[in-house]
């Protein structure tokens, strides 16, 4: 069977899918598309004394490059910065497969893994850039609506760059794959699908009643609704 996917991304020994392939995709549109419009991401790292870490954070992409952010006293981003190799995760959840075996069910998703060497960023053009991006992420249309960042500010927070040039997709979509034998007994099977939602915006205590929701939160909330 010949393989239709569109390949953009060379397949490398860490991006290489050994199960499951006809779910991975190299194709940079998909990888782009998922990384944009995920939230939040993973970082897996090892500390200095070699142990492995995981953490929780937010990025942003521009162009071929990914960017993460977080406090220059950070002990993560201190050892990111040093130029070691990291892998990062993205996913979406978006439905839970219900088969008609626990074996058989599953989830649909969509994820992506990079895999590179963190890079420090220092050029002060491109960190300006790298933290514009992040604002914007989470909240499109957010930057022009508060200060820019102080001098303080900037010197307070470290930005590590990732290479988009070794990174994979794996999506699944569809319904359970139930085994012959079990497709005819009285057990409901389907997909239970997912997505995130938001709720209506709370103001902080200190706001006051005359100013309004801003057009970011209000483009959030017509995304999420």
């Amino acid at each position: 069977m010949t393989d239709s996917r569109t390949t953009d991304l060379p397949v490398t020994e860490r991006t290489r899918l050994r199960r499951e392939t006809e779910r991975g995709c190299f194709d940079r549109s998909t990888i782009d598309a998922i990384i944009d419009t995920a939230p939040i991401c993973h970082v897996g790292f090892t500390d200095d004394d070699g142990r492995p870490v995981v953490i929780p954070t937010i990025h942003a992409r521009v162009g071929d490059t990914l960017y993460l952010h977080g406090s220059a006293a950070s002990r993560a981003l201190r050892r990111m910065a040093g130029g070691i190799d990291v892998c990062c995760t993205i996913t979406h959840l978006d439905g839970f497969v219900v088969a008609r075996s626990g074996f058989a069910s599953s989830m649909n998703y969509r994820s992506v893994m990079v895999f590179g060497t963190a890079r420090l960023v220092t050029d002060p053009a491109e960190v300006a850039t790298a933290l514009a991006a992040i604002v914007e992420h989470v909240l499109p249309g957010r930057k022009g609506e508060v200060r820019p960042d102080t001098a303080k500010e900037i010197a307070a927070t470290k930005v590590i760059a990732l290479a988009l040039t070794e990174a994979s997709a794996k999506v699944r979509t569809g319904d359970p794959v139930d085994e012959p034998d079990d497709l005819g007994t009285p057990v409901w099977a389907g997909v239970v699908p997912l997505r995130m939602v938001a709720d209506a915006p709370q103001p902080a205590p200190d706001v006051a009643d005359d100013v309004p929701v801003p057009a970011s939160v209000q483009q959030v909330l017509a995304t999420f609704r």
